[in-house]
């Protein structure tokens, strides 16, 4: 797969989750957006991971540590809660929002950078 291939797949992963936030703050919200939150993000970063795996990144273990703390964060929430009321969904979109934006013009711009640099394909 060619290596711009691979960050427009990233993109349009991370468009998924903004689409889901959306989701998320809309007044009315099924427990399966939830699930499908859940799926997403362990999708996406398995995906990551196996990837900057195959390019030997050497940042591999700091973002590791991002994924495995979202994981925790996210999982800390919906656990806390007993009903998808619009508390949860304020702090969720919140925090998916504020994750998202840091997450992607941080450790997702370094891995970016690398692999634009990379002569791997």
């Amino acid at each position: 797969m060619p290596l711009t291939s691979e960050l427009i797949w990233q993109d349009q992963q991370h468009q998924v989750l903004f689409d889901l936030i959306d989701e998320i703050k809309a007044d009315h919200v099924s427990k399966s957006t939830f699930v499908r939150l859940h799926d997403y993000a362990e999708h996406h970063f398995c995906i990551e991971e196996a990837y900057m795996k195959a390019l030997e990144y050497p940042e591999y273990e700091n973002h590791l540590l991002a994924h495995n703390k979202f994981r925790t964060e996210l999982k800390t929430m919906l656990d806390e809660h007993h009903s998808y009321d619009a508390m949860l969904r304020d702090a969720l979109s919140d925090f998916l929002s504020e994750w998202l934006k840091r997450h992607i013009f941080g450790v997702d711009k370094k891995l970016e950078t690398f692999i634009l640099e990379s002569d791997r394909q």
